[in-house]
């Protein structure tokens, strides 16, 4: 019994191999997939296009809206700075033009490259460190500080500056403003 229904499988297998063969289908199934699989790449790859063309858009629209948030800052006169605290981060989100004219040689003077980045991505670790200190304990205190620091500006002339730094809590943003004032150079 067992050996009839094996003899039979193995009939079925053969002639689905013969049909297979004579009708090509080893060649068309394949490629019949392939095409298949193929284009809902392309469907994807399609909306994955719009959506970064969206993305991109809504991003240039919410830098314009942070520029008109701050405009008061925009023809301030001394550099100012906005920091955003995500997690355990502070992402860069504002600089005014005077901020841009002295500092802008780190990030080639365009303050939309540095928008959304932390200040461990723009500079040595050590700075980056003593820069993120300062800006967790005027987080967490709301106790507004002035800090001395040493500063390099585009022609790498170490100037003295102090840089006072304050906490604006927006709905659940906790946002840092920095603002260098500068002194006589070293």
């Amino acid at each position: 019994m067992k050996e009839e229904t094996i003899a039979q499988k193995q009939k079925w297998y053969q002639r689905l191999f013969d049909v297979c063969q004579k009708y090509r289908l080893f060649t068309y199934i394949p490629i019949l997939v392939l095409s298949i699989s193929s284009f809902s790449l392309r469907q994807k790859n399609e909306v994955l296009v719009h959506r970064v063309a969206r993305l991109e858009t809504l991003n240039e629209t919410l830098v314009s809206n942070m520029i008109l948030y701050n405009r008061g800052f925009e023809s301030f006169p001394m550099p100012i700075f906005q920091k955003l605290k995500r997690g355990n981060r502070f992402i860069a989100q504002y600089f005014n033009p005077a901020y841009v004219q002295l500092m802008g040689h780190n990030f080639s003077y365009n303050r939309y490259a540095y928008i959304g980045k932390t200040d461990y991505e723009y500079y040595p670790k050590r700075m980056a460190d003593l820069y993120y200190n300062y800006d967790v304990s005027v987080a967490f205190t709301g106790v507004p500080m002035k800090i001395a620091i040493v500063i390099k500006d585009s022609s790498d002339t170490e100037l003295n500056v102090d840089v006072m730094k304050w906490r604006q809590i927006r709905e659940k943003d906790t946002l840092i403003y920095g603002m260098i004032i500068l002194e006589k150079p070293m």
